[in-house]
């Protein structure tokens, strides 16, 4: 700038004013419990073992609240220097170099505000803290005559270093008493905290592997033990009839542990029936437990859905969970997850055989603790399961499928991260949450991937729970299995005929059978079909947009030529699925044809080497007998199948392989690959909502199984040398089976 044209300039100093600290206690901290909150945390950096927050006559004017801790406390020149120091980084510092408390902890603080969350509790403070083996440090604040002053630097604040009263002989800690209360307390208010008090370090909801011996017990404990505890004075009886959330962990039938590595995801899952229903059903209710390690689980497979949705993730990149996302490593700056789910069943049949107490206290308590909150470094994350954080969005996913998927209301559950190894999960400036930025979609769908596994072990259990409390107490056979429809309207017929009743109902009956046939033939077809034309869709609008891609490129006239017979080949195989609903004969072989027309793109677009066995084993083609649609849309559905989960390995090239075989009751068409293979029975995969994809309905092959049973035949799942395939597809098998087929000549 040309100094001619400059009329004044000087430099200036910021001069914050004094009500600065009312705006960093009251406007950045929410709520009282997260104020207190942030004091806790500076106990936990401080390396105290245990801390007490009392509640004085709160419900008086005279009210106060103390919280004192057996940390490592401050000398003078901490208090004078760092203490009165707002946004001093020197907790951010140590955190950014690894340097740890004598007990190996990172400071959880970072950004040296904190400590001014007193703001939002009362007017006034006074803090004595000794550190070891140095004499007491006492401060006193009045905010209401420090607010007087205009700025900062004219409100001065007294430091007393005095001879050790409150923390004396070897003793060391901090002590901070509020008062001027700016809260109105009350009965529901002192819950309220307390549940959140509770809350503040882990639940301890694990169940299973303990420490090897006492010393390895012991060694954790003095690194990691923390604890809060809550009393209130006089005692006023505020707290009697809470729920104790040890008995909640006494009554959770379902019980999950679980850690996600770099190495894959490993549970252990328990099943866990109360002792009412054992005691009624000795027999058909037994406890289940079961432990399991998938090294290449969905979350490491594909990416976490974006603005596209679940069903446009691309493959992911090989990034560790370690690591932040820039320099040489490329983490994703989550580290390893660990944790702990339990689950209820509020069921009526179930409820009635809790005590009427205990079922009253656990839905109040579920109401207000439910959901998955999030630890790190022991110390808990806000507002994570707090009730109306609905952040893994699992109320939503219940409402769509109620059955099958767990609500916030129904699960205790912890998720625990590391502190040294999440450097990408940040925490807002305002104390509730996580930014929300790509290492927090990271954790969201980590967690999902997690509650699928949960959800699908759970499911077994209920389904059979559900179907043993429908018979008397103290049966010891199971019920028979259920008839289906077709088999009860031809039991229906049989008594008509035994009673002799064919002049007065046998016609309604005649008509009831053609017409439940008829309707059953409509919406199998149609929701069969369905399914198979949502990837045609799909293929298509890729397709399209390929091929206007590429000629905007100036891709070579073959290229596009091949690229628009694609598409052709594409439609002429979803025509074959939207044909006529007739019965018509064909062979195994075209109708594969018709199902890899509307496949093709899609193996070129996953890299997966198709094998179509028909063409190198003519002799063992049959002919089947069918709805074509119908038939071509379940081959469709059982390829989708294959294709997802093929593509859920690290493997090089995902291979699939259709082909005939004649090893079962019935000539049949397999489809197989080389994914990771189905680890559930049956008839657990074929049951309505079962499934293991984090985005999956679970009724692909429950629509499969149903159409071929329409057909008279059966869906298989043959065990890996059941059957002959490929040796490279060691992943699963799913076999039409179609009975009173024969060879085609």
């Amino acid at each position: 700038m040309n100094d001619k044209s400059r009329l004044k300039a000087e430099e200036k100093n910021f001069r914050p004013r004094a009500r600065l600290m009312e705006l960093l206690g009251e406007q950045l901290i929410k709520n009282h419990t997260l104020a207190l909150f942030e004091l806790i945390k500076n106990s936990y950096d401080a390396d105290a073992n245990d801390v007490s927050l009392t509640l004085l006559n709160i419900d008086k004017d005279n009210g106060e609240i103390e919280i004192i801790d057996d940390g490592f406390g401050m000398d003078y020149e901490t208090v004078a220097n760092i203490w009165m120091e707002p946004a001093h980084a020197h907790k951010g510092e140590a955190r950014k170099k690894d340097i740890r408390t004598p007990k190996g902890r990172l400071p959880v603080g970072e950004k040296g505000v904190g400590r001014f969350a007193v703001h939002r509790l009362g007017t006034k403070i006074e803090l004595v803290t000794r550190s070891i083996g140095k004499p007491e440090v006492h401060v006193s604040i009045d905010w209401l005559k420090f607010e007087k002053h205009e700025y900062l630097d004219e409100a001065p604040v007294l430091i007393e270093e005095l001879s050790p009263k409150v923390f004396d002989g070897d003793s060391h800690g901090t002590r901070i008493i509020i008062s001027g209360l700016k809260h109105n307390w009350r009965r529901g208010d002192v819950r309220k905290l307390y549940r959140a008090v509770l809350g503040m370090t882990s639940g301890n909801l694990e169940f299973g592997q303990k420490p090897e011996n006492d010393s390895q017990e012991k060694s954790q404990n003095d690194q990691s033990r923390f604890s809060v505890n809550f009393s209130l004075e006089p005692n006023q009886h505020w707290l009697n009839g809470f729920f104790d959330p040890e008995t909640a962990r006494d009554q959770a039938m379902f019980k999950f542990t679980f850690c996600i590595d770099d190495s894959g995801l490993s549970y252990n899952y328990a099943f866990t029936p109360l002792q009412a229903i054992q005691e009624d059903y000795p027999t058909l209710i037994e406890p289940r437990t079961i432990s399991e390690t998938k090294i290449h689980p969905e979350f490491f497979i594909k990416t976490p859905p974006g603005e596209e949705g679940w069903k446009n993730r691309k493959k992911r990149e090989s990034r560790p969970l370690m690591g932040k996302p820039v320099g040489k490593t490329q983490g994703l700056g989550i580290g390893p997850l660990k944790g702990s789910i339990i689950a209820f069943d509020l069921d009526r049949n179930v409820k009635e055989r809790y005590l009427k107490d205990e079922m009253s206290g656990l839905s109040e308590f579920l109401k207000s603790q439910g959901g998955v909150r999030v630890y790190r470094d022991s110390l808990r994350v806000y507002n994570y399961g707090e009730p109306g954080d609905d952040w893994l969005g699992l109320d939503h996913r219940r409402i769509q499928r109620p059955t099958a998927k767990l609500s916030n209301q129904l699960m205790l559950g912890e998720v625990h991260l590391d502190l040294e190894h999440s450097a990408s999960l940040l925490e807002k400036t305002n104390r509730e949450g996580f930014i929300e930025n790509e290492a927090f979609d990271e954790l969201q769908y980590a967690m999902l991937c997690v509650l699928t596994e949960f959800e699908a072990e759970r499911n077994k259990d209920k389904k059979h729970l559900r179907d043993v409390l429908t018979l008397p107490p103290g049966q010891d056979t199971p019920a028979p299995k259920k008839k289906s429809t077709d088999e009860l309207l031809q039991d229906l017929k049989s008594v008509v005929i035994e009673k002799k009743l064919q002049p007065v109902i046998g016609s309604l009956v005649e008509q009831v059978t053609k017409s439940y046939k008829e309707t059953k033939d409509i919406l199998l077809s149609s929701a069969g079909v369905g399914l198979g034309l949502i990837t045609v869709f799909h293929e298509l609008e890729r397709g399209v947009r390929n091929l206007h891609g590429a000629i905007s490129g100036g891709v070579e006239i073959e290229r596009l030529q091949d690229q628009s017979k694609e598409l052709i080949s594409l439609l002429q195989g979803a025509m074959y699925m939207v044909s006529k609903g007739k019965m018509e004969k064909l062979t195994a072989s075209r109708l594969v044809s018709f199902a890899c027309l509307t496949q093709k793109l899609r193996f070129s677009h996953h890299k997966i080497k198709f094998i179509n066995g028909f063409e190198k084993l003519h002799e063992q083609d049959f002919e089947v007998k069918g709805v074509r649609r119908m038939l071509t849309a379940t081959l469709v559905n059982l390829i989708d199948n294959a294709i997802y989960w093929s593509c859920q390995t690290d493997q090089k090239e995902p291979i699939i392989w259709v082909g005939p075989s004649h090893d079962l009751e019935a000539p049949s068409i397999v489809v197989a690959d080389n994914g990771p293979g189905f680890i559930d029975p049956a008839e657990d995969i074929t049951e309505p909502f079962f499934s293991r994809k984090v985005d999956g309905m679970g009724i692909g092959l429950y629509y499969s199984d149903m159409i071929m049973k329409s057909h008279g035949g059966r869906l298989s799942f043959p065990e890996q040398h059941a059957i002959d395939t490929p040796r490279a597809c060691v992943g699963a098998k799913v076999a039409m089976v179609f009975k009173g087929s024969k060879n085609a000549s």
